[in-house]
């Protein structure tokens, strides 16, 4: 008996690339989870770390400066990219609008609190790449 892909019990499949897109997900935002928590919740000991590693390279020493909510709004913009993919993984639509709107603000984040002291190609480029291959899996999502 030939089974139906379209019935209402068959979970459509969910494409390879997706998978692999959803986990760089977890794993680099996942840490942004932890890492973004362990220093708003641990500011002062943690910047005073920084101060000690950073004291020789003067292109980061703008971390040093940032303020605690920076961090704060940094570790809730990485939850929202965790639960984008999360949504995601589950082909839900709406995780590929939690993803994007945390990533791009995200990108303006830290002009925001630096201005023009970062270089945010790099997160330009690694954020457009990501949305655009999550954006052409959205046909498999509902």
């Amino acid at each position: 008996m030939e089974e139906n892909q379209h019935s209402p019990d068959t979970q459509p499949k969910r494409p390879q690339l997706l998978s692999i897109l959803c986990i760089f997900t977890f794993i680099g935002s996942g840490m942004g989870v932890l890492g973004f928590f362990m220093v708003s919740v641990n500011y002062e000991a943690t910047m005073e770390a920084m101060r000690i590693v950073y004291a020789d390279m003067p292109e980061v020493s703008f971390l040093l400066a940032a303020p605690r909510e920076f961090f704060f709004i940094s570790f809730l913009l990485s939850g929202f990219s965790v639960a984008g993919a999360l949504l995601m993984w589950k082909l839900r639509k709406a995780g590929f609008h939690f993803y994007t709107a945390a990533q791009l603000v995200f990108l303006v984040l830290p002009m925001i609190y630096f201005g023009k002291e970062t270089n945010p190609i790099f997160n330009i480029l690694t954020t457009a790449i990501f949305v655009y291959l999550y954006a052409r899996n959205l046909k498999y999502m509902h």
